[in-house]
């Protein structure tokens, strides 16, 4: 048991265990400083806590934690704001206004601002990018001002912008004085009158929709209401496009790191009860999280609370789609009590749904008063609209459609790594798409529900005929044809890999297992995408993070009895020349141990840079003898295989590597391609233009570090009619013999629409994703799992393993050079004694 977990759980000096005290030198006083940190550091309320012991002055503590919030750029701590806005009087308006002025101040950049709070302090103040820059220019020229300039505080605004709010958040009363009710007109008046008048302990919290939207919009820019964003255990929360959201940078405090986790969570279908229990945090944590979300617009509510209320009529009159900091303030519908009752997802009994306080009475009763407040012209309104007591009902307020009845252990996940959301983020593909490409990477998960106007702005992407834009556009397309090939006949959804390392391990089983059927992987994944800890779940995709890495594909040459040759070194070695394997080489390939794609370089200037790149990585050599490139060199065999092309024996998925493969781990069960090199005789080799040969060795390292802009690769080979179904032959005048094995990818790629279209059919017609094949995709990843360790145990002294927990994915590093030669396997290297 740590420190922190002792202070959390609220254990005394007396009470804590022996070898806790030993670690803090037996000092209570070092106990009571840590305790004082933690709290001010997490936000922890006075009250039933440890540091009500410590700092006696409840006040005094809470002005130490806004400043410290304030000096680490955090979220406003909403959580407390009975607290901080009605006893210390500080607003979130004017809390971002003070952190607004020292950044300017101090000369920080925007991109310091952490990215939920630049996003709450764009809502409040309507500070985006642009007007901080404004801003700071006009600081700087006011200070070469002769004369009296104005104060950066009279430059910010002096109140904050009109505020997007739903009918079921809660009005509360800030700090009012007898100076602020005389600036009040008589509607804004008996308004605060009732609020004040009426205890949230006995009658509940007020929702704002039976207030006047106008006279509750006007106090809050005023600062004298509050809202609250009620949020229960029971509540089912999804997250829309990320409009608004400002992609700045992540500081890694306690609850933005909390935001994230949740984030990669949410899916619409599970309780926050349920988030909480599988992230093992508390529940009042995970809705606190929430409530900062709804509040940010960046997620709503299935069902509010709210259903079958009267509203004030003024709700009915806000324009549809009104433009607002945080997106759209709309008149939303409510989901039907059969739908409610059908899916489990009413709030209350099957009698009606419960108010966000738990009493659907009060808020009735309390919305006469409010209703007796309004003017002649509003009675005339409502008499209008038809409501017999002068209000509107939620029946005008909506929440997202429920999905469809197939049950989330059905659903199927496509993992993806970063490389998709940054060509989505291509300004000049579609700019409708930036919101889902920002919801892709922040979030790092898009459901199902939002899948539908995700494809349909995929299909309005432009097609571009050269260069990069072309490339991206086809990987718009090619996803556009997966997804639509994945989700016939079930659900899907998006995640991105290196989002869930914010998750522990055994949450990210707990989160995943819940979820999902099985997971699919685009193809090739970057490692750092890897990060699914479970075995328990059928993967369509590298199992391990290895199977991305130099191990899984020298054991697959291994298995397979071929392959090229090859040579494993560690970080930091310093290869004086390469080993007698490798002397004959004219073309080199080099992978260094976290890269998706290789390189092709010339063997003149391959050993600087190899040895540049052993700085900081492990590097794979292989001897490359293909033709000039390796577009011409490379050939893509699909699987599953189909059933003609096997009794077939001039088909590329008879060669004896890809056979043995098939056989070994159960190909057939999987998806994804095996990639073979073309061979090139010797005289054509010698034949070759040599000009690549002078390049310089920085000029290659730099190729290695930074890669290189790769045209589109050609699938297979063979033609004839039938599109997807054209069967991958054998050149003419060609042998198995003429290729041989460099690797296999599991998963579906997106770089190659033709290859994507073959597998994306395979998959349907062997039914991969059928529950009967699910058994036999979790053997055969074992089968590759056990491969990629075996490999591991024989030829790395036993280090098979990385750190139990990492921020980021880490594939096991070699502890000493090994080859691999195809009449020899595979074999360690010493310098003193080169066998290879």
């Amino acid at each position: 048991m740590d420190v922190e977990s002792c202070i959390c759980a609220n254990v005394a000096w007396q009470q804590l265990p022996d070898e806790v005290r030993m670690m803090l030198g037996n000092s209570t006083k070092e106990y009571d400083k840590l305790i004082v940190e933690y709290s001010v550091k997490n936000q922890l309320r006075h009250k039933g806590n440890l540091v009500r012991h410590i700092k006696k002055d409840a006040e005094a503590y809470y002005d130490q934690v806004i400043k410290y919030s304030a000096s680490h750029l955090m979220l406003f701590p909403y959580h407390l704001s009975d607290l901080v806005i009605r006893e210390l009087r500080v607003t979130p308006f004017n809390y971002y206004v003070q952190i607004i002025i020292e950044m300017i101040n101090a000369e920080k950049s925007y991109d310091s601002l952490p990215n939920f709070t630049a996003a709450d302090a764009m809502r409040l103040l309507g500070v985006g990018r642009n007007q901080y820059i404004d801003l700071m220019n006009q600081n700087r020229s006011n200070r070469r001002l002769f004369r009296r300039a104005k104060s950066l505080r009279e430059m910010l605004p002096g109140q904050p912008v009109p505020q997007a709010m739903e009918p079921w958040w809660t009005v509360s009363t800030g700090s009012i004085l007898e100076t602020d009710i005389k600036m009040l007109n008589a509607e804004e008046k008996a308004t605060i009158d009732i609020l004040l008048d009426t205890s949230p302990a006995i009658t509940g919290a007020i929702p704002a929709g039976i207030i006047d939207h106008r006279v509750v919009q006007s106090l809050f820019t005023k600062g004298l209401v509050y809202f609250d964003v009620p949020v229960r255990d029971d509540d089912y929360i999804f997250v829309g496009p990320l409009d608004g959201f400002v992609m700045n940078r992540v500081l890694g405090d306690y609850f933005e790191t909390l935001l994230y986790k949740i984030f990669v969570t949410i899916d619409g279908m599970t309780t926050v009860a349920e988030i909480a229990d599988m992230l093992h945090i508390d529940v009042q944590l995970a809705k606190n999280a929430m409530a900062v979300f709804c509040r940010l617009g960046f997620a709503k509510k299935r069902v509010t609370g709210m259903e079958g209320e009267r509203l004030h009529p003024s709700w009915s009159t806000l324009p549809s789609g009104a433009a607002t900091p945080t997106g759209s303030l709309q008149q939303l519908q409510p989901l039907s009590p059969t739908s409610i009752l059908a899916t489990g997802m009413g709030g209350g009994d099957a009698s009606g749904p419960a108010s966000p306080t738990g009493s659907h009475s009060v808020a009735a009763d309390l919305s006469e008063a409010f209703l007796d407040v309004d003017n002649d012209e509003d009675d005339e309104t409502s008499g209008a609209n038809g409501d017999e007591a002068g209000g509107i009902t939620t029946s005008s307020i909506s929440s997202a459609p429920l999905t469809s009845d197939v049950s989330s252990s059905g659903r199927c996940a496509f993992l993806f790594d970063a490389n998709l959301t940054a060509f989505l983020m291509m300004g000049n593909l579609s700019a409708s798409l930036k919101s889902h490409a920002v919801t892709l990477f922040e979030v790092g998960k898009l459901t199902d529900e939002q899948l539908r106007d995700f494809m349909e702005q995929l299909e309005k992407v432009n097609r571009f005929a050269e260069g990069e834009a072309q490339r991206f556009s086809e990987h718009a397309m090619t996803l556009l044809h997966t997804l639509k090939s994945l989700r016939n006949g079930r659900e899907l959804d998006l995640i991105r890999g290196e989002s869930l390392l914010s998750l522990d391990a055994q949450s990210r089983a707990r989160v995943l297992l819940k979820s999902y059927s099985t997971i699919i992987a685009m193809a090739p994944l970057l490692v750092d995408a890897c990060a699914l800890p479970l075995s328990s779940l059928p993967i369509l995709g590298p199992p391990i993070p290895e199977s991305c890495s130099p191990w899984c594909r020298l054991a697959l040459y291994a298995a397979a009895k071929s392959g090229l040759k090859s040579f494993f070194v560690p970080k930091g070695t310093r290869l004086p020349f390469f080993p007698r394997l490798l002397s004959g080489a004219r073309r080199l390939l080099v992978t260094s141990l976290n890269q998706a794609e290789p390189q092709l370089l010339p063997a003149s200037a391959a050993l600087a840079a190899v040895n540049e790149l052993l700085m900081t990585t492990a590097v794979l050599v292989q001897e490359f003898t293909g033709g000039a490139t390796l577009d011409d060199a490379l050939v893509h065999v699909p699987f599953p295989f189909a059933a003609g092309e096997l009794e077939n024996p001039d088909s590329l998925a008879n060669h004896p590597s890809v056979a043995a493969l098939r056989e070994r781990i159960g190909l057939g069960s999987l998806a994804g391609y095996v990639v073979l090199v073309r061979q090139q005789p010797k005289s054509i080799l010698d034949a070759l233009d040599d000009d690549e040969g002078s390049q310089s060795p920085y000029a290659a390292a730099a190729a290695l570090a930074f890669g290189s802009p790769k045209k589109k690769k050609e699938s297979g080979e063979g033609g004839g009619e039938g599109g997807v179904e054209s069967p991958f032959l054998l050149p003419p005048s060609s042998s198995h013999s003429d290729f041989v094995l460099l690797d296999v990818v599991f998963g579906i790629p997106l770089f190659d629409e033709h290859l994507n279209a073959v597998i994306c059919d395979r998959i349907r017609r062997e039914e991969v994703l059928s529950i009967e094949n699910r058994v036999n995709i979790q053997f055969a990843n074992k089968t590759l799992v056990d491969l990629t360790q075996e490999m591991l145990t024989k030829h790395n002294f036993g280090v098979i393993a990385t750190a139990p927990y990492s921020d980021r994915v880490e594939v096991v590093p070699p502890v000493r050079p090994i080859g691999f030669c195809p009449d020899k396997g595979i074999v360690p290297y010493s310098p003193t004694e080169d066998p290879i």
